[in-house]
């Protein structure tokens, strides 16, 4: 069973379905089908990895919002905030345009502008604190121990 694999999956569904309760965007602008393929795809010992620095960058850094430290694809990728060569490698940026693109269109673009429109910010409804309760939630549903992080 690919246990965090299925952890990071379920992660971007939820908050796929977030948005589209909050501000109304649908679903596939954030989270489709070949993003949860190329998730699956991923070998154990990364994908448990990526998993462990989502729920550090969570629970140490309170990470919030929409950004790339709680991204999974820019965690996988290796993201860094002054380098940006892992986005050309990132199968997430070629489905639905890289994130800091200023001359290309991209969901992330549409998603932040959503939230512009609607008056309302990320922070307010991605809060550190519906992070954890999210992570516990799947860590719960799967069987995921803090054990088997390590």
């Amino acid at each position: 069973m690919k246990r965090f694999n299925s952890a990071l999956a379920q992660f971007m569904t939820n908050k796929a379905i977030r948005l589209n309760e909050v501000i109304n965007v649908p679903e596939h602008l954030f989270f489709i089908d070949e993003d949860r393929d190329e998730i699956m795809a991923w070998n154990r010992a990364r994908a448990r990895q990526t998993w462990r620095r989502l729920k550090n960058n969570v629970i140490k850094l309170k990470s919030a919002g929409i950004n790339p430290d709680l991204c999974i694809f820019c965690i996988y990728n290796n993201f860094k905030y002054l380098k940006r060569t892992a986005c050309k490698d990132c199968g997430y940026g070629r489905r639905h345009g890289l994130c800091d693109s200023k001359t290309r269109a991209n969901d992330y673009a549409t998603i932040m502008r959503a939230f512009g429109y609607a008056e309302e910010n990320p922070l307010r409804f991605f809060t550190d604190s519906y992070y954890r309760r999210l992570i516990v939630g799947i860590e719960k549903e799967l069987g995921i121990y803090w054990w088997m992080l390590w």
